[in-house]
């Protein structure tokens, strides 16, 4: 048994922007555990919200790769212990555990959505997103994209307002609007979503730093509007809190570190009433796979990460209508 990282650049069709910063590429990693017969390939991809990069992910794994004995890896159990004997950026212990699983899966003669227990993974709709961008580039970048039924817009508290303006003069789907913490007071955000009216929103996402726990709980209480949690929740979370604060939770494996934890995450929500999408970071069709194991469990689907790469080169999944299907 082995198993080793590909490095992969991967240039994007547009210049992604967010609140907190902006790229024209990606760094991530193919994740190839080799067993006789079989190889199985997963991914890591690095986000610097959390303190990730590339040189750390390599780092992290050469130190986890040196100080393991692979073939003492034969249960999930065992998977666990190894992975929580070094610290492990989320990414990439998403890629290690998911790359074991789908062996122990392929081992168990089961489909790994059958080994998790999951819904037999299916044709899932998906929103397409917008990263922020000048107003006159607007009209533009939506005309390719009347196929799908929903649209993430990024935002910040300095061009919401204009985006979405204008945005409304082109399309009437619904829309996402995903802040990535970009807003830091409560009175300017609750006169920003005065200028939201009549226009089709689906979901907030994100508007305050995950650390302004006062002021998501007083905005559920005063926004038409349903709020969704993305960095409020990692690899756990305090559900009695986040309903409070919330009403659905965006769950991504690359921020769970964990297929197993993914699952647990949805159903935990549930408990507490709050619905749940799946989301991803900038991936390559790989990643996407994984993710849409858990279609079946979630209310909203957002797993255009591949489609946001130039010659995105697996292509194990497929586009067609706004429709994605595993290949």
């Amino acid at each position: 048994m082995r198993i080793w990282l590909e490095k992969r650049h991967l240039d994007l069709k547009v210049n992604w922007k967010l609140s907190r910063n902006q790229t024209t590429f990606k760094e991530n990693f193919i994740v190839h555990l080799e067993t006789p017969g079989r190889e199985f390939l997963s991914e890591i991809a690095p986000n610097i919200r959390y303190g990730e990069s590339a040189e750390k992910i390599s780092a992290q794994f050469e130190a986890w790769s040196s100080s393991t004995d692979l073939n003492s890896i034969d249960s999930e159990a065992a998977l666990t212990t190894s992975l929580e004997a070094v610290p492990l950026f989320h990414s990439l212990r998403f890629g290690l555990e998911s790359a074991f699983l789908s062996f122990f899966a392929r081992r168990a003669k089961k489909s790994l959505a059958d080994y998790l227990s999951l819904p037999a993974p299916r044709p899932l709709k998906t929103s397409f997103s917008m990263p922020i961008l000048p107003v006159n580039e607007i009209e533009a970048y939506l005309e390719p994209l009347k196929r799908f039924d929903s649209l993430k817009i990024k935002v910040d508290a300095e061009v919401a307002r204009d985006m979405l303006t204008e945005i409304g003069k082109h399309t009437q789907v619904k829309l996402r609007v995903d802040a990535n913490e970009g807003w830091r007071d409560l009175d300017e955000f609750l006169r920003f979503q005065e200028t939201l009216r009549g226009m089709n929103i689906e979901l907030i996402e994100q508007p305050f730093p995950s650390s302004m726990v006062a002021e998501y709980k007083e905005l559920k209480k005063r926004t038409p509007y349903r709020l969704l949690a993305d960095e409020s929740i990692e690899d756990a979370g305090d559900f009695g809190e986040l309903s409070e604060q919330f009403h659905a939770i965006n769950v991504k494996l690359m921020k769970t570190g964990s297929l197993l934890k993914a699952r647990d995450l949805i159903l935990e929500g549930k408990k507490h009433n709050l619905a749940a999408m799946i989301g991803c970071m900038i991936e390559t069709s790989i990643g996407i796979s994984y993710g849409m194991l858990f279609g079946g469990m979630v209310e909203y689907v957002d797993l255009d990460g591949f489609l946001l790469v130039k010659d995105e080169p697996f292509r194990l999944v497929t586009e067609a209508e706004g429709t994605l299907k595993l290949s």
